[in-house]
């Protein structure tokens, strides 16, 4: 794992669309090397991504074929930050580990963005590509605020 970068965990609530994709893009972003893991406050475990949302990331490099969905109660490390799809996923993050309060927030608030990402469930594939693009351009903001930070870490302690 990159030093001095920060561990990310996106949660929505079944983690089979909305975090999948989040983490499928942000590992063609970065790399392997990025910490970075998804789960579910309600999730089934063990679902495969939904097939649009398999189908809405592979432009941009992603890959769902092998994810599996977690609940959030299951997941057994820490993270810096933890970034949820809506606001009441985030006060369910909070309300499950307290301790990751002060670094739960809502993905486009967390960038100065207004609103959340709506749950795709029931639509179709281009509201899966639509959603792939936001994410890949919120993912691509992310990017560069905390690479810009992590970058500054790692250059004051010398790693």
């Amino acid at each position: 794992m990159g030093k001095g970068r920060p561990a990310i965990l996106f949660v929505c609530t079944g983690n089979t669309c909305r975090s999948a994709m989040a983490e499928s893009l942000w590992k063609a972003l970065c790399g392997e090397e990025w910490p970075v893991a998804s789960a579910g406050i309600l999730a089934w475990p063990g679902q495969p991504a939904e097939d649009y949302a398999a189908e809405a990331v592979k432009p941009y490099g992603g890959d769902l074929a092998n994810h599996r969905s977690r609940r959030l109660p299951e997941v057994d490390r820490d993270f810096s930050l933890i970034l949820t799809m809506t606001s009441a996923q985030a006060q369910e993050v909070r309300r499950l580990r307290p301790q990751w309060a002060q670094k739960t927030s809502v993905l486009p608030q967390f960038l100065g963005e207004q609103g959340e990402i709506t749950d795709p469930l029931g639509t179709n594939q281009v509201y899966y590509d639509s959603l792939a693009w936001r994410l890949y351009r919120l993912l691509s903001r992310l990017k560069e605020k905390i690479g810009e930070d992590s970058g500054a870490n790692a250059a004051e302690t010398g790693e």
